[in-house]
């Protein structure tokens, strides 16, 4: 199972599928634990709970589960789309009985909204749980940024900004908290090898949302434009 993630896929789903709820239980921990298969499985939790509402037969029960178990077999790696789906559901009919054929259409049809759902949430919390570690980083590069070492290309447009700053009368406090803003622009801008615009406009672009409040987000920007100058120079 840790070698072969499709395998793993369908044991778990099949262990899923049985009618052993202490079973059920630890399949979802594990198929967490490993993230493998964690869309299919809390489809298929959902579409046995529907069948228990409209009070299934148990005939239709065992049938539905052991062909989602022939199905979801087809739904491993496929993108979650209705083209992929549709081509899925067809491999599965072209291997079941003629009589079985209509029921596997209306169950492929009923499974699908719970298995693209299930799919979006999981998009959805990959997507957040980068920009947490995106955040964390920025947070530690935040607290640290005082003691972070600047080359002396990288010195000289901040120096020549600090005083620019004290010249016109920014409090210390200001001056303090603009200069940590663009060394972290400047740490941003590092490694990056594309025309200066498209590099300084892609590392506010990078930054700006990582700040938890509005008024720090437009601080961030105003910073950004008055180093700018200093910077490209």
């Amino acid at each position: 199972m840790f070698n072969n993630q499709q395998y793993a896929s369908n044991v778990l789903i099949e262990a899923s599928l049985s009618n052993d709820e202490e079973l059920i239980d630890l399949t979802k921990k594990i198929s967490e634990e490993l993230h493998i298969g964690v869309d299919v499985i809390c489809a298929i939790g959902s579409y046995l709970n529907s069948l228990k509402a409209k009070n299934a037969t148990r005939e239709c029960v065992q049938d539905s589960k052991y062909f989602l178990n022939k199905l979801t077999q087809h739904l491993y790696g496929i993108h979650p789309d209705g083209v992929a789906y549709r081509r899925a559901v067809e491999a599965l009919i072209l291997n079941v009985e003629i009589e079985d054929k209509a029921f596997c259409i209306n169950l492929a049809r009923e499974f699908y909204p719970l298995w693209l759902y299930e799919n979006q949430l999981e998009g959805d919390h990959a997507h957040i749980a980068k920009l947490n570690i995106h955040k964390d980083e920025f947070i530690d590069l935040w607290k640290s940024i005082d003691q972070e070492f600047f080359s002396d290309m990288e010195s000289w447009p901040l120096a020549l900004y600090t005083e620019s700053m004290r010249k016109i009368g920014v409090s210390e406090k200001d001056v303090n908290i603009r200069l940590k803003i663009a060394k972290v622009i400047t740490i941003k801008l590092r490694n990056d090898h594309s025309s200066p615009d498209e590099n300084y406009r892609d590392a506010i672009n990078r930054t700006q949302h990582l700040f938890s409040s509005e008024e720090m987000k437009e601080f961030y920007l105003i910073v950004s434009r008055e180093f700018y100058h200093f910077w490209i120079g």
